[in-house]
């Protein structure tokens, strides 16, 4: 199976980049105003130690809301996209565990969770495929990271240093330092190679 061409790679990196950058931005954008609820979900899940579960709540929607944002601009996008593929991983093996244990409780991706009520459902097995999906976008934005409208892509741009291709540099002197070797069209001419030739 031969790789799509660049530019159809380019287009797709974008569009997941894109992608991936308004879901996290939507879900840390929802969690950011409810502190209380990002408490509440984070105890749900009942993983973390008392300890961690507030620094946990307070900082996760700060991080979704960084990695949007650099995904959008298109800034470190290997890097985001990883980091972005570790929590994807980690909110997978969190709501498995949850699922695993009998629990009862909203994940909170993109709202308040916490403690469902008995009659209410879970979604454990919808949350699932969206998060595996997600990874699986994580991964492919990893491996493919170029795209258009990135801000990666004027960084790595090389830089022109003005001097033009024949050597020459713009005040008209020789590219060449003094003392260097003087050139031949047979290879480098050393002073000693002068010599001889005067004494002939």
């Amino acid at each position: 199976m031969s790789l799509p061409s660049q530019p159809a790679s380019r287009i797709v990196s974008t569009v997941l980049r894109l992608v991936l950058a308004a879901v996290w931005l939507a879900a840390g954008l929802l969690k950011i105003g409810d502190p209380a609820g990002m408490v509440r979900s984070v105890r749900a899940f009942r993983i973390l130690p008392e300890a961690l579960v507030h620094p946990v709540a307070y900082g996760v929607p700060f991080l979704e809301i960084s990695l949007g944002v650099l995904l959008l601009v298109g800034l470190a996008v290997r890097v985001t996209a990883s980091v972005s593929a570790l929590m994807l991983a980690m909110y997978i093996a969190a709501i498995a565990s949850a699922a695993a244990r009998g629990l009862h409780i909203d994940c909170g991706c993109f709202s308040s969770g916490g403690d469902l009520g008995a009659g209410a459902p879970t979604h454990y097995t919808s949350e699932l495929i969206r998060d595996s999906l997600l990874l699986l976008v994580a991964v492919l934005l990893a491996w493919r990271p170029s795209g258009y409208l990135a801000a990666d892509r004027l960084l790595d741009r090389p830089v022109d240093l003005g001097i033009p291709a024949d050597g020459d540099l713009p005040d008209g002197s020789d590219a060449a330092p003094e003392g260097d070797d003087t050139l031949t069209d047979d290879g480098p001419r050393s002073d000693a190679d002068g010599l001889e030739s005067i004494k002939k």
